[in-house]
């Protein structure tokens, strides 16, 4: 973040002034307007006006305010005793009868330029929905010519003219030319800001695109557009602070108490939307300054989402809160870190459903459990994720129960055949056959092994498993010879039709094991 710079020790108190004048409140504050009085009045005027609105006030009548201008609601008697005794320091004096009407007359350039900006700023919104376009719309206009107005009052020499000539008419030692010349050098920027004070308003109340009318009018206005700039930038740090503060927030409670980080990322997406849309709406969605916010973001999101994760091994708490993080990245390298969690969390997911299916060394169940899902999801998160673990053959590897058998009695018996590559080239899986005459006939099942060892049993593939039906099938054909007379057709239609009804109560509960999955998987955790 860009270092501010520091306003000088006897910019101070100007600087307070000022703060009680932004955005909406630069007219509504103003002391003349609350009291009534004339930016001249002197001080037993002032006195005098002050002991009459005391009056008015114990007999509960509102105090008076500016007639040309009056406020509504009327202000109460406190907030206009404030104003009066806020008129006794001289700096805040002058500034407020620079941003007020002089009673010069209706053709005056500054009291003209009081009024036309005091109305829009108090008047109908320039962000309303459904308006024209920004050019064709006569409010726009409207702003365009008070902004105006007031940026070629600030240029001119007649402003400051009049502000010496009250320096010395006030006489105060609190109030030199010094003060006049850094208010000639203030007060640009402070209209300025009122405007950015506006247009973040609107950003962050209905969205970023509600900042571009305000700030269309600045750029339409004579205003520096380097001072327009660099007021741009100071008016978007407030949010960007607030941005930080929620991710270190949340970013403690991920390294501290990672329990709770699910709960940190949901309110750290909710407690940024705002400061988020405030930058987007100010600078554009494709400034450096704003990519790099929301990729700041989206990476605490990410780790409370991965401490969790790595706590508990839950995967749907944390597959809930990812999405919120991928749609705030902005830069492709938060967007990959975010992507290859997202796969990591939700392939353990997947794994964690059949876990016991796995332990118990039933790894061909848990790959069909794993198809059925997949054929009943319709999460493209869950089907790549489930895609990623069957076409690892070692994802749902389980330890061997014993050596397979590698021996046969005249080319009858068992042996392990086959090579079939996975991600490491020193592993592969081969298939345990059960042979005749040395030839694969029946696949039992499929190992990890490498030149030496055998490390665990996987799934065997689907056209393996397919086959082994297709020979189980024959071999029942074979036995039975249903050509042979109607006993033995009657036999064999018995044990097809047996082990058609076994395959379709399998497949049902296949498929109702999968659409249970719907209610409690990952794909339920958005």
């Amino acid at each position: 973040m860009e270092s501010r710079s520091p306003v000088r020790p006897r910019d101070e108190e100007l600087e307070g002034v000022l703060r009680d004048l932004t955005g909406a409140r630069l007219y509504r504050n103003n002391v003349f307007r609350l009291t009534g009085l004339p930016v001249t009045a002197s001080v037993t005027q002032v006195r005098r006006r002050r002991e009459e609105a005391a009056l008015m006030a114990q007999l509960g009548t509102p105090p008076p305010t500016a007639g040309e201008l009056p406020l509504t609601p009327a202000p109460d008697w406190d907030v206009v005793n404030a104003a009066f005794e806020a008129m006794r320091n001289p700096v805040l004096r002058l500034v407020h009868e620079l941003l007020w009407l002089w009673g010069a007359g209706q053709d005056d350039d500054h009291d003209r330029a009081v009024r036309q900006h005091c109305g829009v700023i108090e008047g109908s919104s320039l962000t309303a929905p459904n308006r024209p376009a920004i050019a064709d719309d006569p409010l726009g206009q409207q702003w365009c010519a008070a902004v105006q107005a007031w940026a070629e009052v600030l240029s001119g020499d007649r402003i400051w003219d009049w502000a010496r000539r009250r320096v010395k008419e006030v006489a105060d030692p609190r109030l030199t030319t010094g003060t006049v010349r850094r208010l000639q050098d203030r007060l640009p920027r402070h209209i300025v800001d009122v405007h950015l004070a506006l247009a973040a308003k609107a950003a962050e109340e209905l969205g970023p695109e509600a900042a571009d009318r305000h700030l269309w009018v600045l750029d339409e206005s004579s205003f520096d557009d380097d001072l327009v700039d660099a007021a741009l930038r100071d008016a978007v740090r407030p949010a960007e602070d607030r941005v930080h503060v929620a991710c270190e927030a949340a970013d403690r409670v991920a390294a501290t108490a990672p329990l709770d980080a699910i709960d940190a990322g949901h309110a750290l997406v909710e407690q940024t939307a705002a400061p988020l849309r405030v930058i987007a709406g100010m600078l554009g969605a494709s400034d450096p300054v704003t990519a790099a916010i929301h990729d700041e973001v989206a990476r605490s999101v990410n780790l409370c989402a991965v401490a969790h994760d790595n706590e508990t091994e839950a995967g749907g708490p944390a597959l809930g809160l990812l999405p919120a993080a991928r749609r705030l990245a902005r830069e492709s390298t938060t967007i990959d870190l975010i992507s290859r969690n997202t796969v990591a969390i939700t392939r353990q997911s997947v794994l964690s459903r059949v876990e016991d299916l796995r332990k118990a060394g039933r790894v061909n169940k848990a790959s069909d459990r794993l198809l059925a899902w997949h054929r009943h999801t319709d999460d493209e998160r869950v089907r790549a994720a489930i895609e990623v673990v069957l076409n690892d053959p070692t994802a749902l590897i389980t330890p061997p129960n014993g050596v397979p058998t590698r021996s046969s009695f005249f080319g009858w018996g068992a042996y392990l055949w086959g090579w079939r590559a996975t991600g490491d080239p020193q592993k592969f899986v081969a298939t345990h056959y059960f042979t005749a005459f040395f030839i694969p006939v029946i696949p039992m099942a499929n190992y990890l092994r490498d030149q030496e060892y055998i490390y665990g049993k996987v799934p065997l593939s689907v056209a393996a498993r397919r086959w082994r039906l297709v020979v189980l099938l024959l071999a029942v054909a074979f036995v039975a010879n249903p050509f042979q007379g109607s006993n033995q057709l009657i036999t064999f239609l018995t044990i097809a039709a047996g082990l058609a009804v076994a395959l379709g109560l399998r497949r049902y509960r296949l498929d109702k094991w999968a659409a249970a999955q719907a209610h409690s998987g990952p794909e339920r955790n958005e």
